[in-house]
């Protein structure tokens, strides 16, 4: 997990009746933080108007900067976001309730408390109020930041004071262990790292340094900003949380534990991106639900069939319950695939454990599995491809031949992301020849050959790509065509296919988006790389790479194209044809999915004042003649077959 970094979503837990009290109520409410919150909520009295971003117009901006004592930057005020001081007591504001803000208007909530009291008459709201600007603020709510959490479970964890270096450096010791072992999940972050190091994948990454400095920096500035909530006591740079604080701690570790009798899916997508000491502390309550044994059949038997992050999260994490899981650990030892981290936990506890000679190709390809899936909307598969090919040489084609002797079901597909030839991704079915669908049983990632079972690598040949294009948010009925294309065509080839297996009339401007480039017509203005000059693999290199094709920059119409499949062309194959799909394609100009979404609710109500005139505009003399659901994949494969005629 790098510094900083997100995890899961959590929600904060009320406060225990048990822990409040009114003198709690009273710290809470006059704790700097909320104390300036409520001021500034006072200001704005019965209505204050917004900007389109939400936050106060300059000029108000600045007198509220001058109400509150905070210092405006500059001569002139460009935002009310460029104070940082204001915006963090307006968020603590609107989190603790004490501002009402609809649409371009905000007014001082009705029953904002009375500032000063030590005591107040609702002592539970005023601390829950306190409890959701905290975690607001100090970014602990929803996607907590994971060095911020480290922060208070490592205060809420300490017998005494702990320095801000002290903090630091056990933050540093979790996120950014110095010790990475190679091919299995690391006990600081649960992720795997060695691989990268393998084949030169270390200078995508930042410098070491500069995050030491940014971590110590971020760790001071929560601290500093847990002091101004009241939550921590400081003295001599050392910090210990306060009754309110240790209040803010368990509000934020029992929001984010699942239910004792949750599944181990559950459990994992709770945890799976948590700081491991924070992930012991929310799971405890399930791990006491049941003995360590039954906790690790329960992660192991859903590592089985998890994608590679989610697996290595619960491997991870199974790995952590000690001695007393070896008995769920044993049996899986005499699998092949899934059962190398078996053999390698069994024998760091001490056991001989006979090798299977495939283990480390198959964690090494495991583990890049879920590096790349992290990457893929950080780094384009060219410039990866670039870097490795330029670092490593001849080394990245050898690599490449040993993890395809892995058996590893996703061997094909992370060789194909490393090198650029997706020849080598092509799905291999089971031993009967059938092939498995994305997420069925051919492509779970753990049902492997045995170690002299290895996969045979394809010969060369013409390949297909098996895509579905959905129409992004078409409902009642979904729109979606699921259709089979040559691997080398052009974006410009996949444009003209997905207009006719649509029902598009061609008329408009598009573009293909990655994340990290577009592709259409080339504009200087809208800085669009040639569609014509970029081919598929580029773009989609794997089963479950994912493009974004948009059509009619007026209207917006948003196309998902997930790659579900790549094999070998039959002999006599034609390309392209659609094999599925449901749905009409919308009529073209009529305001995109919301406009279409409109137009069906017109069509299905005759009394509306717009029905005919809707009629009249789509040229049909009843309701009827409108089928938002028809379609005929006949249809679709005559015009598909026509635009293959007239190339």
């Amino acid at each position: 997990m790098a510094r900083g970094g997100r995890v899961v979503s959590g929600y904060m837990a009320d406060p225990s009746l048990a822990m409040v009290t009114p003198e709690l109520a009273g710290a809470a409410l006059s704790c700097a933080a909320l104390a300036r919150a409520r001021a500034l909520a006072e200001w704005v009295g019965p209505g204050r108007t917004l900007t389109a971003s939400g936050v106060l117009r300059p000029a108000e901006a600045v007198r509220a900067c001058q109400h509150l004592g905070i210092e405006v930057p500059g001569s002139r005020l460009r935002s009310a976001l460029d104070v940082d001081e204001l915006m963090r007591a307006w968020l603590a504001a609107a989190a603790a309730g004490f501002l009402q803000i609809d649409g371009r208007c905000a007014r001082a909530a009705p029953d904002l408390p009375a500032a000063g009291p030590a005591t107040h008459p609702r002592p539970k709201a005023i601390v829950s109020a306190w409890v959701q600007a905290a975690a607001a603020v100090l970014d602990l709510d929803e996607e907590p930041c994971a060095a911020c959490l480290m922060v208070l479970h490592e205060l809420h964890a300490a017998d005494g004071p702990l320095t801000v270096d002290q903090l630091a450096a056990a933050v540093r010791g979790v996120l950014e262990p110095e010790v990475e072992p190679e091919g299995v999940p690391c006990p600081g972050c649960g992720q795997v790292h060695g691989p990268g190091g393998l084949i030169g994948l270390s200078d995508l990454f930042g410098d070491e340094d500069q995050d030491e400095e940014d971590l110590a920096g971020h760790v001071e500035g929560t601290v500093d900003g847990l002091l101004a909530f009241g939550a921590v006591h400081t003295a001599d740079r050392a910090a210990r949380l306060t009754p309110l604080g240790r209040l803010l701690a368990a509000a934020v570790f029992d929001g984010l534990a699942p239910s004792p009798e949750a599944d181990a899916e559950t459990l994992v997508s709770a945890i799976g991106e948590l700081p491991p000491p924070v992930a012991r502390t929310v799971a405890r309550p399930w791990l006491d639900a049941r003995s360590t044994a039954e906790a690790a059949r329960e992660l192991l038997a859903f590592a089985e069939s998890a994608d590679s992050s989610e697996r290595i999260a619960a491997l991870a994490f199974a790995a952590q319950l000690g001695t007393e899981a070896a008995d769920a650990w044993r049996p899986w030892a005499k699998r092949p695939g899934i059962g190398a981290y078996a053999r390698q936990w069994l024998r760091s506890q001490g056991e001989v454990v006979a090798e299977d000679p495939a283990d480390e190709a198959w964690l090494a390809v495991d583990s890049l599995s879920a590096m790349l899936d992290g990457l893929t909307d950080l780094v384009p598969p060219l410039l990866l491809q670039a870097v490795l090919a330029g670092q490593a040489g001849e080394d990245v084609t050898k690599a490449a031949e040993w993890m395809l002797t892995s058996g590893h079901p996703r061997a094909a597909g992370v060789v194909a992301r490393l090198t650029g030839r997706p020849s080598l991704a092509v799905a291999r079915g089971p031993a009967d020849g059938t092939r498995g669908r994305p997420g069925g049983p051919g492509h779970s990632g753990v049902t492997v050959r045995s170690s002299g079972e290895r996969a045979r690598r394809p010969e060369p040949g013409p390949l297909v790509y098996q895509l579905k294009i959905t129409l992004r948010d078409v409902s009642k009925p979904p729109v979606w065509r699921r259709v089979l294309v040559r691997a080398g065509i052009t974006l410009r080839d996949l444009h003209e296919v997905i207009q006719q297996a649509m029902g598009w009339e061609n008329c408009h401007m598009h573009v293909f988006s990655t994340g990290w480039q577009e592709y259409g017509s080339p504009d200087p203005e809208l800085g669009h790389a040639s569609d014509k000059k970029a081919r598929l693999p580029e773009v989609l290199a794997v089963p479950g790479d994912r493009l974004r094709y948009t059509y009619d920059f007026g209207d917006d119409w948003e196309h998902d194209i997930v790659l579900e499949e790549i094999r070998p062309a039959e002999p006599g194959e034609a390309c392209p044809v659609c094999v599925a799909g449901k749905g009409a394609c919308p009529p073209e100009d009529c305001g995109g999915a919301w406009g279409y979404a409109n137009l069906k609710e017109i069509l299905a109500s005759p009394s509306d004042e717009e029905h005919e005139e809707m009629l009249d505009w789509l040229g049909l003399d009843t309701a009827a003649e409108f089928d938002p659901g028809e379609l005929s994949i006949g249809e679709v494969n005559d015009r598909l077959g026509r635009l293959v005629k007239t190339r």
